[in-house]
């Protein structure tokens, strides 16, 4: 029998995780201005949406 609100929490854990980690490719590519250019996906994730972290 599935658990809800083992999914609920589990959904949520996830989501906290997702955004420490695009907060933490941010704040990276801040202090570190020579990483630019090395992962374009990094890049996007920066300009993207570095103002909303």
């Amino acid at each position: 029998m599935v658990d809800e609100d083992k999914i609920a929490e589990e959904m949520e854990r996830r989501r906290q995780l997702a955004d420490r980690n695009v907060g933490d490719v941010v704040s990276l590519l801040e202090r570190r201005r020579e990483l630019r250019g090395v992962y374009p996906a990094a890049d996007l994730v920066a300009d993207n949406v570095g103002w909303v972290v």
